[in-house]
């Protein structure tokens, strides 16, 4: 251990509510002259970076898996839908197709609306409303993202009713649901049965849905429907529905067809 004649005046502490400088001896360390405090506290800080960098990569990760692992899919074949795959033949399955990108591209800016795309059964509404989630979630923004099937939603809770080992409760789904940045309620309408312009929500659902929409007013929400305006007035409460089409930016599937009833060969 070899120390130096000079004294390093960077280190202080506080007395009687003043900061007095405390020298610090300098050593020769591997033919360098150096403040061995200096070098510790660099020591301290780099472990420091390291720790914060390690955290913050698992906490990213975890933000990025919500979408992978937390959202609800009724059909499968969603998982691989991009924006890629998604097929046009006619000239207005290109335009929402290029409308959704953009959507995508508005929502990671940072806008907040509640993009609302509506149409037939089949028309791929479901694939373009995943397609802008998972553009959203690629970019790794830290920002959550979910994809929920209202139908199935409903579904687990009401099982959570009989099965108390189940995780799928009503505060869980509102919970998560108004806590995502970026979500997708996909198929609304779908869960009261059988459409037509009489039916009406239950009361069930009608809370459930108040609950999530009043808490995402600063949020966006993308929904997709089969339903038209009228329906939807009718089904649901009017306040569910205004906050549904709040600052909307629509995406209407009125020419397409279904394309699961198209690949039929009879």
């Amino acid at each position: 251990m070899i120390f130096h004649s000079e004294y390093c005046q960077e280190h202080t502490y506080r007395k009687n509510g003043k900061e007095i400088v405390n020298p610090i001896q300098k050593m020769v360390i591997g033919g360098h002259v150096v403040c061995p405090r200096c070098e510790l506290e660099k020591e301290h800080q780099a472990l420091t970076n390291e720790v914060q960098a390690y955290y913050d990569g698992f906490q990213s990760q975890k933000i990025y898996n919500i979408f992978i692992d937390k959202s609800i899919i009724t059909d499968q074949t969603i998982l691989n839908a991009s924006f890629e795959n998604y097929e046009t033949s006619i000239q207005e399955e290109r335009l929402n197709k290029s409308t959704c990108i953009e959507i995508a591209e508005r929502l990671k800016s940072g806008q907040v609306f509640n993009p609302f795309l509506q149409g037939i059964q089949g028309t791929g509404k479901s694939h373009l409303a995943y397609s802008i989630l998972k553009r959203i979630n690629d970019a790794k923004l830290n920002k959550s993202c979910l994809f929920i099937n209202v139908e199935d939603m409903m579904r687990k809770i009401k099982d959570s009713f009989s099965n108390r080992q189940s995780k799928y409760t009503e505060r869980y789904f509102v919970n998560l649901l108004s806590s995502v940045d970026f979500l997708a309620l996909d198929d609304v309408g779908a869960e009261t049965g059988a459409i037509d312009t009489d039916k009406t929500a239950s009361d069930f659902v009608q809370r459930i849905l108040y609950a999530i929409t009043s808490t995402r007013q600063d949020k966006a929400t993308i929904l997709t429907t089969n339903l038209s305006s009228e329906v939807l007035f009718n089904m649901y409460d009017k306040k569910v529905v205004s906050r549904l089409l709040k600052n909307p930016k629509y995406v209407l599937f009125k020419e397409t067809k279904d394309k699961r009833l198209a690949s039929i060969p009879f």
